[in-house]
């Protein structure tokens, strides 16, 4: 066995995660406490960060294709590129270590302690972190009579290049020509891991793997930890006693960490390899995956009323409309005369379905806030034609929604899979081992509902969620006469003003407040700096609104108002920028016949 640990976050010295803590992996050397196999790690160990400052010339930035097939090294463009230290002695028999890790800062690191697995090379060679291109990559457990593990479709050129003679570099070896081949790390290293168990099931398999931006990891066979704070997120065999708070990742599972946080990703078997014990996962072709504590929006929803309510100017955000009510009043206004962000998409898509399916021969549709998934039929049916789609993977924060559209939809296509997911992308991005190349929509033009320092974060989010193979299918409603776009938002039926007001009917009833709906006249205007129709509740007369649940007394004065909506409209020059210092380059740009509503294409850079 071995003890492992990886970083990503603000640069720091080495010293400070691994050899200064208390029980760092320095200490995890001699002294593991949560190790089930072997007590001393003494055959090796090795460090790998990626530099702050980056080294000059053609290959500086772009990493080498140091043990990689012709033409990989291409996939490394942008990344930065790692170096490495290792040693076949015990980490606390080299003295210059300890030097180097006080004077190296690095924002991103790999580092393990090696305990051989027998019949393994014992040279340097065979101590993680294991290099190709801008990846690094470490292993903890072992494989028994691993030279006999049949590999897939490994060449010999790629067996022969393997950097030294053991299981970890097998292992390695098999999931690097996943990536090679463009597959997500989550995928690729939950496919390596079933094939794996597949011939060997007590291998002890836990991986770890990064780019320098995001950390990919297994728990399988034995223990695995995160920590997260301000930026930062630090994976490890065990904990070490640093002050923060220590999770333990659950066994026979995937973790992926990026500074902006971390999500948890059940590591299911493949449909027909496990017959003894029926799984739902096999059974049937519609699974839905619940992965938002029981409380999660009732917390959530004091948060953002603590928040938005306490001091001016008052604001929440959008997604609180949508109780049952809210949900039946939005499908209401999507068909008044005034709203025509609905009709400008589904027109696109009738129009540009097949084109879209034929450029991007998706094998996994994803959606984003698929809500009952009606629209995204016009994809499904592309696709279908097209015979790629082997999966559709909706992504709601409602699980009742989720569900009657998923089973739906298995019923009206019946060679897909559907695996729904109950999760908030807004903090995190649940994606799973889907089948590619993925695309990803994000339809209804919802990203204007973010500011731009939201939206940042949300390209950031999704561009290191997606590999060089997927796309991004991105709908966006354009800048317009402001009189057209304050009727669509101001209907003369009232409607959108009953969709407005819900939003105070959901906290009455959820935080036991008192708000007097018919106290608040629903405002939509136009923000000529901003490009964007904000929607607010505006006092008819000075109240206090008392919200008992979360000890709240506010204050409204006559004509305050309470934002509840912004939805951002775009041009084509300033969201294809932001796009690209987002991380994608836009590949298709297309429009309703008026010119209103553009729906784009866009893949990561």
């Amino acid at each position: 066995m071995c003890r492992h640990l990886a970083y990503v976050g603000p640069p720091v010295p080495l010293a400070r995660l691994l050899t200064e803590p208390p029980h760092s992996l320095y200490e995890q050397s001699w002294r593991p406490a949560r190790q089930r196999h072997g007590t001393v790690n003494a055959d090796g160990f090795g460090v790998g960060w990626y530099p702050v400052e980056l080294p000059e010339g053609p290959e500086g930035s772009r990493g080498h294709a140091e043990g990689r097939g012709e033409g990989a090294a291409g996939d490394d463009a942008g990344f930065p590129f790692p170096a490495r230290y290792r040693r076949a002695v015990p980490i606390w028999a080299d003295a210059n270590f300890t030097e180097l890790a006080r004077a190296v800062r690095s924002g991103a690191v790999l580092a393990a302690v090696r305990s051989a697995t027998e019949g393994t090379t014992q040279d340097e060679s065979a101590a993680a972190p294991f290099r190709d291109g801008r990846w690094l990559f470490s292993h903890n457990g072992a494989v028994a009579d691993w030279t006999r593990l049949p590999v897939g479709d490994l060449t010999a050129q790629q067996m022969l290049a393997m950097e030294s003679r053991s299981d970890s570099a097998l292992l390695w070896a098999m999931l690097a020509a996943r990536l090679r081949r463009g597959e997500a790390p989550s995928a690729a290293m939950a496919a390596v891991i079933r094939q794996v168990a597949a011939h060997r099931p007590g291998a002890r398999l836990n991986f770890l793997l990064t780019d320098g931006r995001t950390i990919t990891a297994s728990a399988f066979g034995d223990t695995l930890w995160y920590r997260t704070g301000p930026g930062h997120v630090v994976v490890a065999s065990e904990p070490d006693d640093a002050p923060g708070p220590w999770q333990e990742v659950p066994d026979r599972s995937l973790l992926v960490a990026t500074e902006y946080g971390v999500r948890i990703i059940p590591l299911r078997p493949e449909r027909g390899t496990d017959r003894k014990e029926p799984h739902p996962m096999t059974e049937s072709r519609f699974t839905l995956d619940d992965r938002l504590p029981a409380d999660y929006l009732t917390r959530a929803l004091h948060e953002d009323v603590r928040a938005g309510l306490r001091t001016p100017p008052r604001t929440l955000p959008p997604k609180w409309f949508y109780d049952k009510r809210g949900s039946d009043l939005f499908e209401q206004i999507t068909r008044l005369s005034e709203y025509y962000p609905t009709r400008a998409e589904q027109e696109i898509l009738t129009r540009r379905a097949a084109e879209i399916a034929a450029l991007t021969r998706a094998a996994t549709l994803i959606e984003l806030g698929s809500g009952s998934s009606r629209k995204t039929r016009l994809l499904l049916d592309a696709l279908t034609a097209g015979g790629t789609l082997r999966r559709y993977a909706p992504l709601d924060v409602s699980g009742a929604a989720l569900s009657e559209a998923g089973e739906a939809i298995c019923r009206d296509y019946p060679g897909l899979d559907v695996t729904a997911t109950v999760a908030d992308f807004e903090h995190g991005l649940a994606l799973s081992d889907e089948p590619g190349p993925r695309m990803l929509a994000f339809l209804g033009s919802t990203i204007g509902n973010f500011d731009p320092e939201q939206r940042r974060a949300f390209y950031r989010t999704l561009s290191l969620a997606l590999t060089s193979d997927d796309v991004l299918l991105l709908g966006a409603d354009l800048v317009k006469d402001p009189e057209v776009l304050v009727r669509a938002y101001d209907d003369a039926a009232g409607v959108t003003a009953e969709f407005n007001k819900n939003v105070l009917h959901v906290i009455n009833r959820e935080l036991g407040a008192n708000f007097d709906p018919e106290g608040f006249d629903h405002v939509a205007l136009w923000n000529t700096e901003e490009e964007r129709i904000e929607m607010r509740l505006r006092a008819r007369r000075a109240q206090t609104v008392k919200i008992p649940d979360v000890d709240l007394s506010v204050d409204f004065a006559e004509g305050e108002d309470l934002r509840t909506e912004i939805s951002s409209k775009f041009r084509r020059e300033s969201l294809t920028a932001e796009l690209k210092e987002g991380g994608f380059t836009v590949r298709h740009w297309w429009t309703d016949s008026a010119g209103r509503f553009a729906l784009l294409l866009a893949v990561p850079n």
